[in-house]
C-alpha cells in the first residue's frame, strides 16, 4: 500500500505534518478528513515495496542524516519502552510522539508505517542505509530471529555510547592543540607580512651592516609580503589536493599505513582500530550475528583500511573453517594482548565476551594515552610558537643593543 506525506491544518487552525498509508491519494484524503484535518498538501513516497529492493526513498532536504546522538537516544528510548513489554508497533509510535519535527522523526515514521505494512524491523531498519550502519541493522535482524529485541538494542545503545565517548575523547583533546596551531600561525604570518617591515624599515634606511639574524629575519619577511599570495593558493591546493587523495582507496590505504608508522599517533590509531574492531566483533557474536557476517561488520567499521584488509583475509580464512588466532598473529599488525584473548576466547567458547572486554580495555587505554599525547603536546606547542617569536623580538633588538653600544 502506497505511504503519503501530507500537510495538513487542524480544526483549530494548527499546522499539522505526517504520513499515512492509503490505497490512493484521494482514500488518504477521506482518512485525513475523518480524522477533522483539512489537506493543504499531500504527496506520495516510496512505496514499501520498492525500498525494500533497495531503491532509495525520497527525503527532505534536511532529512537525509540522523545525528548519532538522535540514534543513540531513539535507541535507548526503544529498547526501554520494549523492555517495559510495548509491542514494537506502539513502541515505535511512542517514541515518535516524543521527538522533535525533523530528519530522524521523519525517518522513524516512515519505519512505524512500513513494519504496519508487515516488513520486519530490519528490513525497514534497511531502506535508510545512510542512518543505520551495518552494525545496527545485522544485529536488529539476529534479534528478530532469537526474540531478544529488548537485550539487543539495550547493548547496541550501550555500543554506540561507548563509541561516541571515544570520540568525544579525541575530538576534545585535538580541539586546543588545533586552536592554538592555527591561531600561532595567524599571529606569526601578521608578524611578518606587517609589523616586522615597519620595524626593520629603520635599521634598513641607517644602511648599516646588520647581524645575521636580523639580516635572516628581514629576508624572511619581504619572502612573505612577496608571495603570500602564492604561498595561500598553494597551501589551499594541496589540503584540496590531499583531501580528494583521501577519498579514493589508493590514498586512504596509503594514509592509514603512514599514520600506523608514526611515533606516537601511530600507536593511538592502532589501538584505536582494534578497540572498534574487538568491540564490534564481540557484540556482534553476543547478539547471534555469524561468525561471517561479524567478520565483515568489524572489518568496515575500523575506520582503517589495513584493518580491513586484513579482515578481509581473516574472513576467508573462516570461510574455509579455520580460526581467527593464526591469522591475526601472521598479520603482524595486533597488539599481543589481542592474540592471547582471542586465542583463549576460541578454545573456551567464549570469545564474544573476551572481545568485548578487550574492546573496553582497548578504549580506556587509547583514552589515556590521548590524554597524556595533548598533556605533552601543548606546552611543546607553547615552547615552539614562543621561541619563534622569541627569535623575531631577538633579531630586532640585536641592531638596537649595537647601535645603543656605539652611541655609548
Amino acid at each position: 500500500m502506497p505511504v503519503f506525506e501530507y500537510t495538513a491544518v487542524d480544526a483549530r487552525g494548527r499546522s499539522r505534518q505526517g504520513i499515512l498509508s492509503a490505497e490512493s491519494a484521494q482514500a488518504a484524503r477521506q482518512l485525513l478528513r475523518a480524522k477533522r484535518l483539512f489537506v493543504s498538501a499531500i504527496a506520495e513516497a516510496q512505496s514499501p515495496g520498492a525500498a525494500a529492493a533497495g531503491t532509495r526513498e525520497r527525503q527532505p532536504l534536511f532529512s537525509r542524516r540522523v545525528g548519532r546522538a538522535q540514534l543513540l537516544t531513539a535507541t535507548q528510548v526503544l529498547a526501554t519502552l520494549l523492555e517495559a513489554g510495548l509491542p514494537l508497533d506502539k513502541a515505535l509510535a511512542s517514541l515518535i510522539d516524543q521527538m522533535r519535527p525533523g530528519r530522524a522523526k521523519w525517518v522513524f515514521s516512515h519505519i512505524l508505517e512500513r513494519i504496519r505494512e508487515g516488513q520486519e524491523f530490519s528490513t525497514a531498519l534497511a531502506a535508510y542505509p545512510g542512518v543505520f550502519p551495518p552494525t545496527y541493522i545485522s544485529m536488529v535482524r539476529s534479534a528478530e530471529a532469537t526474540g531478544m529485541l529488548p537485550i539487543v538494542l539495550s547493548n547496541l545503545a550501550e555500543y554506540m555510547d561507548r563509541q561516541m565517548a571515544l570520540a568525544r575523547t579525541l575530538q576534545a583533546a585535538l580541539a586546543y592543540p588545533a586552536f592554538m596551531f592555527f591561531f600561532g600561525i595567524l599571529v606569526l604570518a601578521l608578524l611578518l607580512t606587517y609589523v616586522i617591515p615597519e620595524v626593520t624599515r629603520i635599521f634598513v634606511d641607517l644602511k648599516r651592516s646588520l647581524p645575521l639574524p636580523t639580516v635572516i629575519l628581514i629576508a624572511v619577511s619581504d619572502f612573505f609580503r612577496t608571495w603570500w599570495p602564492a604561498l595561500l593558493g598553494g597551501s589551499a591546493g594541496v589540503i584540496a589536493l590531499g583531501v580528494r587523495l583521501a577519498h579514493t582507496a589508493r590514498g586512504r590505504a596509503l594514509l592509514d599505513r603512514f599514520t600506523l608508522g608514526l611515533p606516537v599517533v601511530g600507536t593511538i590509531a592502532r589501538n584505536a582500530a582494534t578497540a572498534r574492531l574487538c568491540r564490534t566483533l564481540g557484540t556482534c557474536l553476543l547478539q547471534g550475528v555469524t561468525m561471517l557476517a561479524a567478520l565483515r561488520i568489524a572489518g568496515s567499521v575500523s575506520g582503517n583500511t589495513v584493518f580491513e584488509q586484513v579482515m578481509e583475509r581473516i574472513r576467508d580464512e573462516a570461510s574455509q573453517g579455520g580460526g581467527l588466532t593464526d591469522p591475526m598473529r601472521e598479520a603482524e599488525i595486533f597488539p599481543p594482548i589481542v592474540i592471547q584473548l582471542v586465542s583463549a576466547g576460541e578454545q573456551s567458547g567464549r570469545l564474544g565476551e573476551l572481545l568485548v572486554n578487550l574492546g573496553r580495555m582497548l578504549e580506556n587505554d587509547v583514552s589515556t594515552r590521548i590524554r597524556a599525547a595533548s598533556a605533552l603536546f601543548e606546552p611543546l606547542m607553547i615552547l615552539l610558537l614562543g621561541g619563534m617569536v622569541g627569535l623575531m623580538v631577538l633579531a630586532v633588538l640585536l641592531p638596537i643593543f649595537e647601535m645603543s653600544s656605539l652611541i655609548g
